[in-house]
């Protein structure tokens, strides 16, 4: 009975790509993939994942994946995913940056696993 209900709940996901869309980083009717959400700059897609500080915190880190690639591409795709973070949050696109993505390159420092990090803040005006 169980197995009957959980596949009644689960196909209309199936028919929609909902569930394919979780690991891919597409946006899906969950918020961003599992992976994150997929930008592209420079013609190079970047997997950018944010995360607040804490729930309905204004305060956020992005990490983008693979900035080895292209740093200042890299910087712009973690840009990106802010603005559209505080938008779809907030409201707003005004950020605070904490730790910028308009700092030099040779500042620019990218983790072991090959992503860099921005933080900042969603002010309004």
């Amino acid at each position: 009975m169980r197995f009957v209900l959980i596949c009644a709940l689960i196909a209309p996901l199936a028919g929609c790509g909902a569930i394919g869309s979780l690991s891919s980083g597409a946006s899906s009717p969950f918020g961003q993939g599992i992976r994150g959400s997929a930008t592209e700059v420079d013609g190079i897609r970047f997997r950018s994942r944010v995360r607040a500080e804490e729930r309905g915190s204004r305060n956020f880190t992005v990490a983008t994946a693979g900035a080895q690639r292209n740093v200042p591409a890299a910087l712009e795709a973690g840009r990106q995913r802010a603005v559209e973070y505080c938008l779809t949050r907030f409201g707003e696109s005004d950020i605070a940056w904490t730790i910028s993505p308009d700092r030099p390159v040779a500042e620019v420092s990218i983790a072991d696993g090959g992503a860099l990090q921005l933080a900042g803040a969603c002010i309004s005006r």
